[in-house]
């Protein structure tokens, strides 16, 4: 699709700062891909901020396939491909070089929620799309049909979660507590009699002579 940017205007009239692009395109079945959209993200690192997270979805002008979903929902053996590419494209970037991250769902699953649907985006923090995944409302497939004309998408972010950290100090001090106390109990591990053979040697000369003068 050749080159793609956008940009946008910080308040204040100070100048412009880049934004970040996703290509969202699509497929029905063993058909071509083509675009479906753009998303547009703030940021690729994750914000403390909600509005630093919130990435915009814009959809084609014209040709969205929504006709063509609606009659690949009524077959059960058609499935529905959605992809984007695998690294964040910044300005002036082309996609596609580093690959695609694709998820595969039903048609009738769009179809049957009125095309309203949440495209989660995974990715980790240096900007690489790591996975995606598709929410609807629709539970089971019935055969509901939809009057609706256009996909109603919401788009949202998803960072990896980080745990706690280990308490490495603490865990320091209880080894180093267990190592003294190995060392003491290591310390001296002679016999009773090596340990106080400068008493007992006496005491038994001592015991001998007496029972020699008698």
């Amino acid at each position: 699709y050749g080159k793609q940017w956008y940009q946008r205007r910080v308040r204040g009239g100070r100048g412009q700062q880049s934004e970040f692009v996703l290509n969202i395109e699509h497929k029905i079945g063993l058909g071509e891909w083509s675009k479906r959209g753009t998303v547009i993200l703030p940021s690729i690192k994750q914000s403390s901020v909600p509005s630093h997270n919130k990435p915009q979805y814009i959809p084609v002008s014209t040709n969205e396939r929504v006709e063509e979903l609606k009659s690949a929902a009524t077959q059960n053996d058609t499935l529905y491909y959605i992809r984007t590419n695998h690294k964040v494209l910044e300005e002036g970037e082309e996609g596609g070089s580093e690959g695609y991250v694709t998820i595969v769902t039903r048609p009738c699953s769009i179809v049957e929620a009125n095309l309203e649907h949440t495209i989660n985006i995974h990715m980790d923090n240096s900007g690489f799309v790591t996975g995606l995944s598709l929410f609807t409302k629709t539970e089971e497939c019935v055969g509901k049909t939809t009057t609706a004309s256009a996909f109603n998408v919401h788009t949202q972010v998803l960072y990896p979660v980080i745990g706690a950290a280990p308490d490495v100090n603490t865990f320091i001090q209880l080894k180093e507590a267990e190592e003294r106390k190995k060392s003491e109990e290591s310390k001296d591990k002679r016999s009773f009699f090596a340990k106080y053979w400068m008493y007992i040697v006496p005491a038994v000369l001592f015991f001998m002579m007496s029972m020699g003068g008698q």
